[in-house]
Order: structure tokens, then sequence, then C-alpha cells
């Protein structure tokens, strides 16, 4: 009678031991049957080299097909190595005379991995390159010998398999029943550990390769992992330390990753004779380093040891001879209280550390549950932001410009607004900032240049006298290569004059790609659409640079407007602002007006025009009517 391999193995125990083996190897294992036939394979972990199973795992250039080619030749083993330099190695699984099965490794390099060949991999992919190729460092790189010892422990474990399903195969024969009381797969390998002291020390060696980083010679995540179960499992107060190089990826790209690894293991070993006993210094990929601090729970204590972690690691490092400065992040989680288990205790820590960035680099947070909020939020408006851009929830608000000398309104802004069902009305500054992260600013602004240059054709047909509607861009728009084509894509569709719109940027946008910006604004006062620069003087407020942008427009921002009147600086520098900007043959603008004697301040210093709730708040479309109606404002009246 014929049996499948499935058939002759308790699936469980054989689940079981192929994780054994991951666990302790860090090496990849999968059996296959004749009917090539998926048996078992080692279960997803919390490795980020999981993430990219489906791109190197047992995938590279028909590795699996050659290895069986070489076992159908009859082979006791075969081994292929890859273009991509991983090494995988097959044995044959053979019960009763007959090749029933083959055991299948891999995941290892036999040298350093061709960078070149998995950058392109990312690309190809559409991967973000930086952590596919930290996930592909992680892959450990080993030596001839290595790979002997391997294949001498894979032969070895498929003769194993090929005993146990022979054994099973005459129970089966003799009594047409499967043995359902398999020994556990952790004896099978104490058993086979004890008789042969061989096979013992290879598995030491391959412990390591499992839990020590080959860069620094730290512990690593597996090892990391591992101790943070066992003080959870005793219910032990700890600390959890997320460390973070701030600017890391400067060196690599600068001087090389030869350099970032001399880099990492000198900060690493720093780190670990700063703390010296009762502290975990691991690194876990990258540009991380994970610590962990037994037997604490007080938050000075804790506070303390980041003090000496950002005194030990902030500052220079020197590498043969070159100097790099390197500052760290560091976010802080304290078991039990900021979470039970692994998973809420590392999450909280790595958001910790996140903000602990986002705050302005080379400090320490404890995490908060507001942290998490905060996340949490975010998530949830990406969500519904993006929902919003598939159902259209914005609306557009439009805001007056008046002419200072006439009273009469002369302009507008348009102003995104944003009424969800979920969070309701979310202020413009979270949102937008938000659609530029994700890039949902592209199709956003698209549909808000769009909007305005529709309300200014429908306006237009209804006979309402004005200049021009300004539309704020954002530096992810203005920096995309289609963007001036779709500025006259939008113009002609709309079937609206150049000259009807604004681009309104900030000093920092323009900053951000100069060049690239200038060409695109340039092209775009080529064909009439004006150009205004928003919130002049709290950025760069370079004269150098304000003499070549192509502007007509200077908007002063209202944290000058606001010292109006109170005998301050910002009187002398708003009217030197605007004294320079009308030598430069631009119009000035004033935001932010809302009180009379601002207006009086403005008027005296020859303003051009004012925007501001001294006029009129920013209002929707269908109540502008009455604004066009009331377009003329009588001095020292609102």
């Amino acid at each position: 009678m014929e049996y499948k391999f499935s058939e002759l193995v308790n699936m469980g125990e054989l689940q079981e031991l192929v994780n054994s083996f991951y666990s302790v190897t860090g090496i990849s294992c999968l059996i296959k049957d004749n009917d090539d036939k998926l048996v078992a394979k080692n279960s997803d972990n919390c490795s980020d080299i999981n993430k990219y199973d489906f791109l190197y795992r047992f995938k590279c250039d028909g590795a699996e097909r050659n290895i069986l080619k070489q076992i159908k030749e009859g082979k006791e083993y075969a081994i292929c190595r890859c273009t991509s330099g991983l090494i995988y190695i097959g044995a044959p699984i053979i019960i009763n005379g007959k090749n029933i099965a083959t055991l299948f490794a891999g995941q290892v390099f036999f040298k350093e991995p061709k960078i070149e060949y998995f950058k392109n991999q990312a690309k190809y992919f559409g991967l973000i390159e930086d952590e596919y190729i930290k996930t592909i460092q992680q892959i450990p790189v080993v030596s001839e010998d290595d790979i002997k010892k391997m294949i001498d422990f894979l032969c070895k474990g498929a003769r194993m398999f090929g005993e146990l399903g022979y054994k099973n195969l005459k129970e089966l024969e003799a009594n047409k029943l499967i043995n359902e009381n398999y020994l556990e797969l952790s004896a099978v390998y104490e058993q086979l550990s004890a008789a042969e002291q061989e096979l013992r020390e290879q598995y030491k060696e391959m412990e390591r390769m499992a839990y020590y980083d080959f860069v620094t010679d730290l512990p690593n995540w597996n090892f990391f992992r591992k101790e943070l179960n066992d003080r959870i499992d005793n219910h032990e107060y700890f600390a959890v330390y997320h460390i973070d190089l701030d600017n890391f990826k400067n060196v690599n790209d600068t001087f090389g990753h030869e350099y970032g690894d001399k880099l990492l293991k000198k900060i690493g070993q720093a780190i670990q004779n700063e703390l010296g006993e009762g502290f975990i210094v691991s690194r876990t990929g990258g540009d991380e380093f994970l610590i962990l601090q037994t037997g604490v729970e007080d938050k000075e204590v804790v506070a303390a040891t980041a003090e000496r972690l950002l005194a030990s690691s902030n500052g220079l490092w020197e590498i043969d001879e070159k100097e790099f400065f390197i500052s760290v992040s560091i976010g802080i989680s304290i078991y039990p209280g900021d979470g039970e288990d692994i998973t809420r205790i590392l999450r909280n820590a790595n958001i910790a550390v996140n903000k602990a960035k986002a705050d302005g680099k080379s400090s320490y947070k404890f995490f908060k549950r507001s942290m998490y909020d905060e996340v949490l939020r975010k998530t949830e408006l990406e969500a519904e932001l993006r929902k919003a851009i598939k159902n259209r929830e914005f609306t557009l608000y439009y805001q007056p410009q008046v002419d200072v000398e006439t009273r009469k309104i002369v302009s507008f802004e348009a102003l995104i607004r944003w009424n969800n069902k979920k969070f309701g009305w979310v202020s413009p500054r979270e949102f937008i900032s938000l659609a530029e992260e994700t890039g949902l600013i592209v199709p956003i602004g698209e549909w808000v240049l769009r909007t305005a240059c529709k309300q200014n054709r429908e306006w237009r047909n209804k006979g309402y006298c004005y200049n021009f509607i300004s539309v704020n861009v954002s530096a992810i728009q203005l920096q995309k290569s289609d963007f001036v084509a779709a500025v006259k894509k939008v113009l002609k569709e709309t079937n609206t004059d150049p000259q009807a719109l604004e681009i309104e940027i900030t000093e920092s946008v323009m900053m951000e790609s100069l060049e690239l910006n200038l060409s695109a604004l340039n092209e775009l006062r080529g064909i009439g659409v004006r150009v205004a620069l928003d919130d002049f003087g709290t950025g760069y407020s370079s004269l150098n640079y304000l003499k070549s942008l192509p502007i007509n427009t200077l908007k002063i921002d209202k944290t000058f407007i606001d010292g109006l009147c109170k005998n301050s600086y910002e009187e002398i520098i708003t009217e030197q602002i605007i004294n320079l900007a009308h030598k430069m043959d631009l119009e000035v603008v004033a935001e932010g007006v809302e009180l009379e004697e601002q207006l009086k301040s403005l008027e005296v210093k020859s303003c051009n025009k004012i925007q501001g709730y001294y006029f009129g708040r920013p209002l929707p479309p269908e109540e502008m009517a009455t604004v066009f109606e009331n377009s003329s404002f009588q001095k020292g009246i609102k």
C-alpha cells in the first residue's frame, strides 16, 4: 500500500521540529512531498526577515528545481547558490528505500550579500529600500565550514525524518492505524543531541548565529524577545529603552556601510560598558538598539539611566581617523504599567521614541497614553481622509482680500475645510500635515485647484467683479514633475484665465528644492498665473534669495500684524517689509487683520491689501452673494 509522507508522520510534531530548527539556527527550512505539496515550514515570528518571505525564501532562479534534479540523480544532498548570493540546501527523506519527500534549508549567505542586487529587487517590487536592505543584512553570512556543518545537520535531520516515517510505516502495515503517541519532537532532539556530541556542538554554534548580532556581537532580537518573555512570565518589573540613532543614515550614505557597521559596533560596546551588569543591550536591526533594565519601576531611576545614555551616545565618534556626529532619541516603556505583554511594551517604546524624534530628537520620552491616542487618531484620521477624497467631503471657503485705498474686495483666498462624520470639523493644520506625510495632498491639492477655478468661472458668469482667487500649494505638489502640466490642464478644462489664478506658497516650501521650484514657478508666471509668497518673515527671510523669486505678492504673517500699535519691533519690521516690497514692485497683503487700529497703521504704511476678520471671515460659496453685494467697505466701518 502506498502512503504519502504526511500520512507517515505526526504533522504537529513535525511542525514543531521545523520551528525548533529555525528558532535555534535562524535558518529557514521546509519539507515538500513528491507531489510538490508543502508539508511543513517554519512558522512566522516577529523577525523582520519574514516580511519579505515571498522574495527570497526558496524562490530564487529555480533553486528548488535545481536541488530536486541533483537528488533525483542519486546525490545524498544537493546545494545551490543563487545569483543573489543566497545558499539553499536540500536532502532527500527516504522511507523504506524510496525518496518520499525532500527537506530544504536556506536563508544564509556564503559571502557578503550583493547590496546592489537587493536594491534593484526593492525597486522592482516597490519596497522601502532602506528597510529592505536592513532586513537582508540580518541574514547570517557563513563560512565554508559552517555550510559543511549545515549540510551534515540537514542530512542527519532528513535521515531522522526517514527513520520516524519508516517506524510508522511498519506500524501502519501491521495495525492499519497511525500511532498517536509519537515522542515529542523536543525529546527526539534531546536524544539525538545526547547521542551525537558533534551535532550538539553544531547546535551551539547555530544557536549563537540565531541569538547574537553578527555586526556588534550584541544579543539580537531573538535573544531580547526571549528575555522579555522570561521576565513577564516571572512578573518582574523592568524598563525597555528603544534607542534610535538620529542621523545614522548620513554615515552610510557618505562613507559606506563598512564605516556604518564599525560605528554601530563601537556605539553598542560603549553603551554596554556605560551601563554594565543588570542591563541587556541588544541590536535589533538597522540603527536601533533595545535595552532591558530589570528590577526597576521608579521613573526617576529610569530617567537617570536615560540621561546616562544620552551623555554617552551624543557627540563626536571617531572611526579610522574620521569623525561622525551622532545624536540619539530614546523611547521608554515600563512593565507592567505601559503594557502587560511583549507586543504592547515594545509598541509603546517605539511610539515614545517616535515622539522624541518628532519633538526635536536628541532626547528621551516616557510612553504616555496620550501618545498612543495621537497615533490611533492619526491612523483613524488617515483612513477617514482617504474616504473623504473618494466621497468628496471637502469644502472650499473663501476669504476676501480688500484694497486698502478703495475698501473694495479685489481678490479671494481659497481655504479648504473638512467636516467629517466621525471627527466633526477637523483643523486644516492637522489634516493638511497628515495629507503631506501620506502623499494624499496631491489629489486633495488638485481638487482644491479645480474647485477654485470652477468657482471662479461661476462667479464670473454671474458678473461678480474681482481680480483673482488665490490657492495654497504644498512642497509635495510643487515638486512633482507634472505639476505645471496639471495646472495648465485645469485652467483649460475650466476655461479659466491664468491671470485669474494665484498660486500661494510659503517661504519654507519655496526653499525646498529651490532650483526645481523656481523652474516651475517661472513657467507658471510665463503663462500669466500669479505667485504669492506667504508667511513672509517667519521662515528664511533672506533678501539674497527674495530678489530672484518669480513672485507678484508678498504676504506678511499674522504674527507681525498682532504686534502693530504696541511700540514693538513688529511695527518697524512691518513697515520695512512693505517699503522693501514696493521697491521690488511687489504687492503687499497683510494677513490676520482684526482691529481697526491695525488697519489704520497698515494704511499709513501704504500696505496694498488687507485680509482678516476685520473685513470678513472665510465663508462657503453659497454665502458669498451677500459679500459681493456689499463688496465696498466704508473707511472705519466693519
